[in-house]
């Protein structure tokens, strides 16, 4: 592969799930790129955070968008209205999603279910589904998903769940396009972040995850892609391969 640092100047990048723990260091990796970066969110007040969280140096490129895209019309309407607005878009980072853990599969509750499957697992789909469709040519779409889902954790079977099947989805979107948009994704194990600031120092930080993104959508080689990044030396040995 080679080398691609130039940059992305000009690029449209959408980042759901930016206003989180993780989209945070994404968002700033990309506006840190050159990137126009739209964050959607259903809530003002978390966009006025994240504006504050990156700082006016970089906040000039940072478009926030009040919109949800729960459901696939909702999905649907954001993606038209961004490509309307800004003429395209180049590249999709998909964050969206948490971590939850405190009971059993069985002790669970059909509004946990809702919350940490459904809803979560449906506003993945129905992006896809809306920007896929709309991507540039040479345009990628990254998902970021956790190690949950390749591994079960005990009293966090919801979110397992939901990231196999998050999992799933980028491999059968890869099958199905075959190389006509580069989809991949990020399977990430924990990562520091303003919400959990210590950790194992071998751990990820949102701002690495970020970095890892950025270099994922500047190789266009690398598509149908599970790029593991559970600790840093794994984000070391993944960007030399990326930039080589």
């Amino acid at each position: 592969m080679t080398t691609y640092t130039a940059p992305l100047t000009g690029k449209i990048v959408v980042v759901p799930g930016g206003t989180g723990n993780v989209g945070e260091g994404i968002v700033r990796a990309f506006l840190t790129s050159g990137a126009t970066v739209v964050v959607p969110s259903r809530s003002p007040q978390r966009l006025d955070t994240l504006t504050q969280l990156i700082g006016p140096e970089l906040a000039a490129n940072l478009k926030g968008v009040n919109a949800p895209y729960g459901t696939f019309d909702e999905a649907r309407d954001l993606a038209a209205r961004i490509a309307a607005e800004y003429g395209r878009v180049d590249h999709v980072v998909a964050s969206v999603g948490g971590w939850w853990m405190g009971k059993a599969l069985w002790d669970t509750s059909e509004t946990e279910w809702q919350k940490y499957f459904i809803d979560t697992t449906t506003s993945h789909m129905a992006l896809a589904r809306a920007f896929i469709p709309r991507l540039a040519p040479d345009g990628s779409y990254t998902v970021i998903a956790g190690f949950s889902g390749h591994k079960p954790y005990p009293a966090a079977g919801i979110v397992s769940m939901h990231g196999a099947a998050l999992l799933m989805m980028r491999e059968v979107l890869s099958a199905e396009l075959r190389g006509q948009r580069r989809v991949n994704d990020l399977m990430l194990g924990p990562v520091i972040n303003r919400s959990r600031p210590g950790g194992d120092p071998n751990w990820l930080t949102a701002d690495q995850v970020g970095e890892a993104a950025v270099a994922l959508t500047r190789t266009p080689e690398l598509t149908g892609e599970r790029v593991v990044l559970d600790t840093v030396d794994d984000l070391k040995r993944e960007l030399g391969r990326m930039n080589t």
